[in-house]
């Protein structure tokens, strides 16, 4: 006869089906949502006005959490875990906003992609081993847009003989949520 330990699994709640279907479901759209993040991230340096997306997905990201809040906020029994639930959910629709947000404007473009004119500002390389080609270094290129400084990242320099006060061609697309996005690599 085997002896009952208190975390022997004999205590254990059990799921129903649909609760397995539900639970797995978040699960894999967590782990889906953080394999874009990781294809998404190298192309935010390259995104123009990244932070008015941020801005405008922040704003959609609120107003669909309080709707969210205001649905759920009854089933909870205590206060401090509606705190909890409601902060993640807030937290977590910004980020999720964010990211489906960028990835879309940045994949589903209206237009063909056109080359504008930049001034020029640096071109420097970022990360230098011995054992490397300079054509696989990554490198940043600083330009001048509307009057501030947008840093654009790349493998191999854009550039080689240009100096300051110049302008470049820079090859972009307008995605189909009106951001530009520098189709550099």
């Amino acid at each position: 006869m085997p002896i009952s330990t208190p975390y022997g699994g004999q205590n254990r709640v059990k799921l129903s089906r649909k609760e397995y279907f539900v639970w797995g479901g978040i699960t894999l759209g967590i782990v889906l949502t953080m394999f874009l993040l990781v294809f998404e991230l190298p192309h935010f340096n390259n995104t123009f006005e990244l932070a008015k997306m941020f801005l405008l997905t922040t704003i959609l990201a609120t107003g669909t959490s309080i709707f969210i809040i205001f649905r759920i906020k009854h089933t909870f029994k205590d206060a401090v875990d509606g705190i909890r639930v409601s902060l993640i959910t807030y937290i977590g629709l910004i980020g999720l906003f964010f990211l489906f947000a960028h990835f879309i404007n940045r994949n589903i473009t209206p237009g063909q992609t056109r080359t504008e004119t930049y001034p020029f500002l640096q071109h420097q390389l970022y990360r230098a081993s011995d054992s490397e080609l300079v054509s696989e270094h990554t490198f940043i290129t600083h330009i001048q847009v509307k009057n501030d400084m947008k840093r654009l990242v790349s493998r191999g320099p854009l550039y080689n003989e240009i100096s300051e006060n110049q302008t470049v061609t820079i090859p972009v697309k307008t995605g189909i949520l009106g951001f530009k996005v520098a189709k550099v690599y």
